[in-house]
């Protein structure tokens, strides 16, 4: 009889260290898919974007936007990286274009397709994360455009624990048609975008092409870049 009670006991035992077994296994599937999910589907629309750029006067320029992000260029992330959005623990998942183009293609399609609204004529130099700043403005400044436009960027990113920020480092080159630099600005900064501890990151998807928007909307409306790109 005794030899019966500790054959049950054991059995129950198994069965319930099974079923912790399961428990544990199914959590774990849980977890793993919930973190793949904040891995895969943070895309971000930022091709196709309307710019305010109607003060715009030159009819002639030629642009270049060349990607010098130390996170790309240390081959850490990808050239469509546009952000990090961080789970509840602080893991910091990368952010990619919806378009799965490079961001700096998605951003100089947006000033280009911008500005030829007010029918001007741009000439878009094609650049790649690891040329050289001298090669791409040796580049540029050949080009016939009456004003030309070199924006390099150090950082440009998403970030943030629940509230969201955009951080930006950008280097800024005004040349006038014979290649004289008519105008160097370091642009940089961090702005509050969204999200909020209690809530998460809310409408990213919304709030962060409107900051992308805003900001190049007012580098080319500075009062002083803007006279300049327009001045004969």
């Amino acid at each position: 009889m005794q030899d019966e009670i500790i054959k049950h006991t054991k059995n129950i035992h198994g069965a319930m260290s099974n079923k912790n077994k399961m428990k544990n296994i199914f959590l774990g599937l849980v977890a793993l898919i919930l973190l793949s999910s904040c891995a895969v589907s943070r895309k971000v629309k930022y091709d196709g974007l309307k710019l305010d750029l109607f003060d715009i006067k030159t009819k002639n320029i030629d642009l270049a936007l060349l990607d010098h992000r130390e996170a790309v260029i240390d081959g850490s992330r990808k050239p469509d990286f546009v952000g990090y959005m961080r789970s509840n623990v602080g893991i910091a998942f990368p952010m990619g274009t919806q378009s799965k183009n490079n961001f700096m293609y998605d951003l100089s399609n947006n000033i280009v397709n911008s500005l030829k609204r007010f029918d001007i004529v741009v000439t878009n130099l094609d650049t790649k994360w690891q040329d050289e700043e001298q090669s791409v403005k040796t580049q540029l400044l050949s080009l016939n455009g009456d004003k030309k436009v070199l924006l390099v960027f150090d950082q440009l990113n998403t970030d943030g624990y629940m509230i969201q920020f955009l951080y930006y480092k950008i280097n800024m080159y005004v040349y006038d048609k014979n290649g004289v630099l008519l105008k160097y600005k370091a642009i940089d900064g961090k702005e509050k975008l969204g999200g909020n501890v209690a809530f998460g990151a809310g409408s990213y998807k919304t709030y962060m092409p409107d900051a992308i928007s805003k900001l190049f909307e007012d580098i080319f409306k500075d009062q002083e870049i803007l006279e300049l790109i327009n001045k004969n």
